[in-house]
């Protein structure tokens, strides 16, 4: 009778102990999970961007301090104008999505089919908005002169 009596407590612990550790595993996992997604949501918004010459075979002309803050608050509708992720002809990147450097996809040195070299997908996305905001009669959107966005030397 003592050998039952010790072996329905040894139970009783046992699957006592073994729910707490499985309530634990499961805890574990949510509050894991809710990091993950909470570091995929925080991706800091940078106020300036330097974009440099640092990755081509000659540096030519200096560096474009690009304000980001100044771009969204007061030009851009929409982030997708210049933030894109090309699918069959269409940019699918949304707001919220993580944000590559554009060197991720753009090669500084050579085109690579549809993807051009990475000064002039710069030189595309920053005069051409630039250009088009000029005929729509806005002055103060610089694409004529190098040094109007580029550091001088």
């Amino acid at each position: 009778m003592d050998q039952g009596v010790s072996g329905r407590m040894w139970k009783k612990r046992f699957f006592a102990g073994a729910w707490v550790a499985y309530f634990c595993i499961a805890v574990s996992f949510l509050f894991m999970t809710a990091l993950s997604l909470n570091a995929n949501e925080a991706q800091e918004v940078p106020e300036e961007i330097v974009i440099n010459n640092e990755v081509y075979k000659t540096d030519r002309k200096g560096s474009v301090q690009f304000s980001h803050s100044e771009h969204v608050e007061g030009y851009v509708d929409a982030c997708d104008a210049c933030h894109h992720e090309y699918k069959d002809g269409q940019n699918v990147w949304e707001e919220g999505q993580p944000v590559q450097k554009c060197s991720a996809c753009h090669d500084p040195l050579k085109r690579d089919g549809n993807v051009r070299k990475l000064n002039i997908a710069y030189h595309k996305n920053c005069k051409g908005c630039h250009r088009e905001l000029a005929r729509e009669g806005g002055t103060e959107a610089p694409y004529r002169q190098c040094t109007d966005c580029h550091a001088k030397r």
